[in-house]
């Protein structure tokens, strides 16, 4: 099982496939202790044999862009249209992920996706288990895939 692996195939796939966006990457972030500071971030549960929490972190430009290109139009603010779709940017990134693992045996179930905005914000989780963390260049500009897990 290569998480890092699965998390760049399956955010190369949203974005070709469901975006229409070309996405780039240089590889994972070293593991574990990175500080990403983004105005925008999406997130979606894992449970099952792996416990995860994937996530996408963005300036809100950024999440206004793929909103964008996921639904055809443009975006001047971050409204509940570009939430739901960065939403389910999350949602369809876990599903790339469930279904890798589950090549590997792996079963999980997903969550509801959730949102949060500002310029205050952290999110913190308990320091047991794993993290990757994936930069992806667009020509926008670059946003973050997190992924945190342990496994059962």
């Amino acid at each position: 099982m290569d998480i890092a692996k699965y998390l760049i195939e399956s955010t190369e796939e949203v974005f070709n496939t469901m975006i229409f966006m070309e996405v780039s990457t240089e590889g994972c972030m070293s593991e574990g202790k990175e500080s990403i500071f983004s105005h925008f971030s999406a997130m979606i549960g894992l449970s099952g044999d792996l416990m995860a929490m994937i996530s996408i972190h963005c300036d809100a430009y950024i999440a206004m862009d793929i909103a964008g290109a996921m639904l055809c139009t443009e975006f001047d603010d971050v409204d509940d249209d570009v939430k739901d779709a960065m939403g389910e940017v999350a949602n369809m990134l876990a599903g790339g992920m469930k279904s890798r693992l589950l090549d590997d045996n792996i079963d999980t179930t997903l969550a509801i996706p959730t949102t949060v905005m500002g310029k205050g914000y952290s999110i913190s989780s308990p320091k047991r288990g794993n993290r990757v963390v994936v930069p992806f260049d667009l020509t926008q500009g670059r946003f973050f895939v997190d992924m945190k897990y342990s496994m059962q």
